[in-house]
C-alpha cells in the first residue's frame, strides 16, 4: 500500500488518509503478531491515526483482531470517527487503577499517555500522568509486550551546529516535564525487568 507523497495535501481528510496509510513494512509485521493491539491514550494528536492505522494494515494483512482504542476522549468526533473505521473505543481516566484493571489483556500494547508542555501551573499532574500512569499500566499488562512513547526532552541541551543527540548519550533532562519523561522511562524498564515483559521506548523528536 506504500506510495509516494503527493506535492499537495489539499484537506484534512486527505492527510488523515495518508497519516494512516500502512507501509508494506507495517503490513508484514502485524500479519506476523497475532492478537490484538491496545492503544492507551489514543485520543491525542498521534493516537486517532496510528489506530487507523493499524486498523488497516491488519485488514491488509487480512489478520483478524481488534484495534482497541482506550482514552478519556474529550471530543465524541473522535470516538465516532474511529468507530466507523472499525476500531474498538474504550472510554475512561488511566489515572483510576479500578478502571485500569477493567481493561482486557491483550499481547500488544501501545502506550501514548502523557502530559506534555503547557503545565508549569500542575506540575503534580505532569508527574501523575507521566510516572504514575505507567506503573499502573505496567502492572496490569504484565503479559504483554508493551511500546511505550517517550520523547527526545529527555537529553540535554547539545550545541546548534552539533550532528544533535545519540541514543547512547546520558539523560540531561531540564524542567518537569523532561524530568517526568525521564521518570515514565525508569518507571517502564522497572517492570520491564521484575516482570519480564518486553517493553520498547520510543523517544520521539520533532522540529518547530
Amino acid at each position: 500500500m506504500s506510495e509516494s507523497l503527493p506535492a499537495m495535501i489539499s484537506d484534512v481528510e486527505e492527510l488523515d488518509e495518508l497519516l494512516s496509510r500502512p507501509t508494506d513494512q507495517a503490513i508484514r509485521t502485524l500479519s506476523n503478531l497475532p492478537g490484538d493491539v491496545m492503544l492507551l491514550g489514543a485520543g491525542g494528536k498521534m493516537g486517532p491515526t496510528l489506530a487507523r492505522m493499524c486498523r488497516r494494515a491488519s485488514d491488509a494483512a487480512d489478520t483478524s483482531r481488534s484495534i482497541i482504542a482506550v482514552s478519556r476522549f474529550s471530543r465524541q468526533e473522535t470516538v465516532e470517527s474511529l468507530q466507523a473505521g472499525g476500531i474498538d473505543v474504550l472510554r475512561g481516566d488511566l489515572l483510576d487503577p479500578t478502571f485500569v484493571n477493567t481493561l482486557p489483556p491483550v499481547p500488544h500494547v501501545i502506550f501514548m499517555v502523557g502530559v506534555k508542555f503547557g503545565t508549569s501551573s500542575d506540575t503534580s499532574a505532569t508527574w501523575a500522568m507521566n510516572a504514575y500512569v505507567p506503573g499502573v499500566v505496567a502492572q496490569h499488562f504484565h503479559g504483554s509486550r508493551i511500546v511505550a512513547f517517550s520523547t527526545g526532552n529527555v537529553y540535554p541541551l547539545v550545541p546548534h551546529d552539533s550532528t544533535g543527540s545519540k541514543e547512547a548519550d546520558p539523560p540531561g533532562p531540564i524542567g518537569e516535564y523532561a524530568m517526568s519523561a525521564l521518570g515514565r522511562e525508569r518507571i517502564f524498564a522497572w517492570f520491564c525487568r521484575q516482570q519480564k515483559t518486553p517493553t520498547a521506548l520510543l523517544r520521539l523528536n520533532y522540529a518547530c
